[in-house]
């Protein structure tokens, strides 16, 4: 089955939905916490992307400024500033989501990564981040590994769709 045929709607995969962002919020407050993993990109984000491209008959809008300000909760930054970071770049991702699915998987990673090169890059103007030599690196690469992320969540958000709706 492929993910062309059809659009899902909320109440097909509002639990598989929800779980997803509950694990992106859990995944993402637990990478900023390591010190390991400065260069992963927002997991949120992506499986807001995501969803945002899979769920057509929503805007995710509303979905955008509830996730960043758990995210600003979680995370113990500036209250809506990642609310406005995710609703700039879920807004974005609504503009182009009929043509986005329909591009192959190396195209989607590159787009998405530009969207994750906007988030940083806002980020930058209203985080103000202290960033030495090393840690500067991993900040900017954050895109570069957006692209090599976003075929794993894409195919796995993707297989647990199909294993929702056709079990």
């Amino acid at each position: 089955m492929t993910d062309k045929v059809f659009s899902l709607g909320f109440s097909d995969v509002k639990w598989l939905l929800l779980f997803s962002y509950l694990g992106g919020l859990v995944i993402d407050s637990a990478l900023n916490f390591s010190f390991a993993l400065h260069y992963a990109p927002p997991i949120t984000l992506l499986l807001l992307l995501f969803w945002s491209s899979q769920i057509l008959n929503q805007t995710h809008l509303f979905t955008a400024v509830v996730l960043g300000l758990l995210n600003d909760a979680s995370l113990n930054t500036l209250l809506g500033a990642h609310a406005i970071l995710f609703l700039t770049v879920t807004f974005f991702m609504l503009r182009i989501r009929l043509r986005f699915k329909g591009y192959p998987m190396w195209q989607q990673s590159i787009v998405v990564a530009f969207y994750v090169l906007f988030f940083q890059v806002a980020g930058w103007f209203i985080f103000h981040p202290a960033l030495d030599n090393q840690t500067i690196y991993y900040y900017w690469l954050e895109p570069v590994f957006a692209i090599a992320l976003w075929p794993l969540v894409s195919n796995i958000m993707q297989s647990l769709t199909q294993r929702a709706l056709f079990r």
